[in-house]
């Protein structure tokens, strides 16, 4: 019942995932996605990945393929949002169409 629950969880979370992804690429970079991006990648990407391997591999593979992708996945997100906070950083306004 437990990993029913988490798998519902995982689904839920993959899908308002795919829909930001989607949203984001129609619109300009801001701080906010690119912080949640962080967020999300240090946070959560490496102990959702070492779940989902361990629920999906056997036994001893399961977890150290989850902490390998999982490590490999943070930094990307994390990377990801860092590089979206860069490029919405607009100090002096010059972005804005005013």
């Amino acid at each position: 019942m437990a990993l029913r629950r988490v798998n519902l969880a995982l689904i839920v979370a993959s899908l308002v995932t795919i829909a930001t992804a989607a949203q984001a690429a129609h619109e300009e970079p801001s701080m906010i996605h690119g912080l949640s991006k962080v967020v999300g990648g240090v946070l959560f990407e490496l102990p959702k990945t070492v779940i989902e391997a361990t629920a999906n591999e056997p036994v001893i593979i399961g977890p150290i393929v989850g902490v390998l992708a999982g490590t490999s996945r943070a930094i990307q997100t994390t990377v990801a949002g860092v590089v979206e906070m860069a490029a919405a950083f607009d100090p002096w306004g010059i972005k804005s169409t005013d």
